[in-house]
């Protein structure tokens, strides 16, 4: 049987936030049984979310991994190396976390009833305490200043035990940060990565300019070779996410305006 396909998009795109039986009772009178409206509904709604969750947490795990290995080993020798980009490593790996759960979640509550119980529950208790993803961004911010704090950082360089509490954070602030980022506005998430760069930037022009060696473990030249990593990123961050926000407003003041 040819399912017209334009209308399969359509209603795809109307029920994929409600629960599964509703959008199957939504596709069946485009011509389809029950049986075959379950099997599009599984095929082209449920199994690509499930793909790209997977795909996410493998992608997540390959990196963590890769932090276990020679690589890892020659980021620690560095301070710019093991601040900047270990670090970003691991948040980045918990955001794909943060972002396979999510998925995963989404995909087991359309088939199991108990399930969608549970996370219009957590969806209910994040909406009440979590308004703008503030209580998640907060402790993110938390757990992250926490092991750049000077001694603690420098206890993780030489114990594997802080080692592994730092990576542990650091992957739980990641996924804090995916949780905070679905509850942010459009206008936030433009905003949101501008400001957290220029905290890096600032912290980087701390590093540059602080004739005091913070990092004991690591000599007083890598301290400014960080703090000038810290500060490039920041410029990436300006120069990548600032024209698409200026290219948003201004095109679509300009829409708005046109007759």
């Amino acid at each position: 049987m040819i399912y017209d396909q334009s209308k399969l998009r359509i209603t795809r795109g109307r029920v994929v936030n409600i629960v599964a039986a509703d959008e199957i009772n939504r596709i069946t009178p485009l011509g389809l049984t029950i049986d075959e409206a379950k099997a599009w509904y599984r095929d082209n709604v449920l199994m690509p979310a499930f793909r790209r969750g997977l795909i996410a947490s493998v992608v997540a795990s390959a990196l963590v991994l890769a932090t276990s290995t020679s690589i890892g080993a020659f980021l620690e020798n560095i301070l710019a190396a093991h601040m900047v980009v270990q670090q970003l490593i691991f948040l980045l790996a918990g955001f794909l976390y943060g972002y396979g759960l999510a998925l995963t979640f989404l995909v087991a509550s359309r088939l199991f009833g108990k399930v969608s119980h549970i996370r219009a529950l957590f969806h209910r208790i994040n909406l009440a305490i979590n308004k703008r993803g503030i209580l998640a961004f907060f402790i993110a911010v938390v757990l992250t200043v926490y092991w750049y704090v000077p001694k603690n950082f420098d206890d993780a360089a030489l114990s594997e035990s802080a080692h592994l509490e730092m990576r542990f954070s650091l992957l739980m602030a990641g996924i804090l940060i995916f949780i905070g980022s679905r509850m942010l506005t459009k206008w936030m998430q433009q905003i949101a990565p501008i400001v957290a760069g220029k905290a890096l930037g600032l912290f980087g022009m701390i590093l540059i300019l602080s004739p005091v060696n913070f990092y004991h473990v690591y000599p007083i030249s890598q301290q400014s070779i960080a703090g000038v990593m810290l500060l490039v990123i920041m410029l990436l961050i300006d120069f990548t996410v600032a024209p698409v926000w200026l290219y948003r407003y201004f095109g679509k003041s300009a829409t708005q305006t046109t007759f």
